[in-house]
């Protein structure tokens, strides 16, 4: 019989509900049933965890990740992906996308094959609650090598690539179905060509690193695109007469939109026009974290290249900014700051949209009966205390 936690907490946000005084029921690693306490029966022999001081949510989802605290993800080692999880899920992240960066083809083929292994590992049914200890990697996000090499950003020009399906072929063969997310600047020769063909092996394609026009981004997004990587930052910029991609982004429903919501990326005005023309409904938040996330200044290893940071900041030896440092908990409540919105309302940003993107929405990113006991423990500022990944508590 699968061990029971009743988990009490002052307010539930599943997000699309706020649940006072309420009780979330754990069987296993899976959410058996929410809801007020009068109307949830806690079984006799449950073991009764009380945070009627607090405030309990969907642990967060970060879509766009490439390392921390000294680990790149592309070495795709058990230690690393380890390492990585243990401090994502200090910050309330219970689930992410491993993302590679442009590399040699044989760097990325080994990374999406390590990669793979883990995360078929980490997710199989039969791995036993107490082997878990931090965030788990639930899929790989190919950012690259499919990119413009104009907005390149801190992706080695070398590295660059044609878009091609026989190499993305290569890559998803490797990945033995681990890829759900790719990254793709739309206006070079045979995008479209690689986006139809990601789509039909079941992946969802983000447009990024582009120095696309309108009609460009436009024509991605009627051929399936679904979202945008890190809106604004290595993206042709918006001018009143030449809108670009960014123009597309902004006035089309279709599509959601990545931000990095840190105040360095993307300067707070610019966040507010994001979301008064997305919605919170169609903004995901993400870090695009280093390896120099939770480190001290210094220089820090980002695929094949060196990258340095200080004060927070990450850049490289070229000065273009490199990924960032923050973890979504800073970022969403970055969020709330710069907007005005409240906590709750910026809420999905983390939990329901990342897991809509990823196909998920069913499993992660709510609070609901079925659905995996991902949780994250917050105290009255919005502060992290405590993360539960699969039931079980891992601070």
């Amino acid at each position: 019989m699968k061990a029971v936690k009743a988990i009490i907490a002052g307010t539930i946000y599943t997000p699309a509900e706020e649940i006072r005084n309420g009780v979330i029921l754990v069987e296993g690693h899976r959410i058996a049933k929410v809801g007020p306490r009068e109307q949830v029966k806690i079984p006799q022999g449950a073991a009764v965890i009380d945070y009627q001081d607090r405030t309990v949510v969907p642990g967060f989802i970060d879509i766009h990740i490439h390392g921390a605290v000294g680990y790149d993800l592309m070495e795709a080692t058990p230690e690393a992906v380890a390492a990585v999880g243990k401090y994502l899920a200090r910050h309330g992240t219970t689930s992410y996308a491993a993302t590679t960066v442009a590399a040699s083809l044989d760097r990325t083929l080994n990374a999406a094959k390590g990669l793979s292994e883990i995360i078929r590992a980490s997710n199989s049914s039969h791995v036993v609650s107490d082997k878990v200890v931090g965030a788990q990697p639930v899929c790989i996000h190919l950012e690259g090598p499919f990119l413009n090499i104009k907005r390149r950003g801190a992706h080695p020009a070398s590295q660059i690539q044609k878009p091609s399906t026989e190499l993305l072929s290569k890559f998803l063969d490797a990945a033995g179905g681990a890829v759900r997310l790719l990254t793709l600047a739309p206006e070079l020769e045979g995008a479209l060509a690689v986006l139809e063909f990601a789509r039909s092996k079941g992946l969802k394609v983000g447009i990024g690193h582009s120095n696309a026009t309108y009609e460009e981004a436009k024509s991605a997004i009627d051929a399936g695109a679904t979202h945008a990587v890190h809106c604004f930052n290595a993206m042709r910029p918006f001018m009143h007469r030449d809108s670009g991609i960014i123009g597309a982004v902004l006035t089309d429903d279709r599509v959601s939109a990545e931000l990095i919501c840190d105040g360095i990326h993307v300067e707070p005005t610019a966040i507010r026009l994001l979301v008064r023309s997305k919605g919170v409904e169609r903004l995901i938040l993400v870090s695009d974290s280093l390896s120099g996330a939770g480190m001290p200044d210094g220089n820090y290893r980002l695929g094949n290249f060196t990258v340095h940071v200080a004060g927070g900041v990450c850049r490289t030896v070229d000065g273009n900014l490199a990924g960032s440092t923050i973890m979504l908990d800073a970022a969403l409540r970055n969020l709330a700051a710069f907007t005005g919105l409240s906590y709750t309302q910026c809420l999905p940003s983390v939990t329901s949209n990342p897991a809509r993107i990823l196909g998920l929405e069913n499993q992660k990113g709510v609070i609901a009966p079925r659905a995996d006991a991902d949780l994250a423990v917050l105290d009255q500022q919005f502060y992290v205390t405590q993360t539960y990944v699969r039931g079980r508590p891992v601070l």
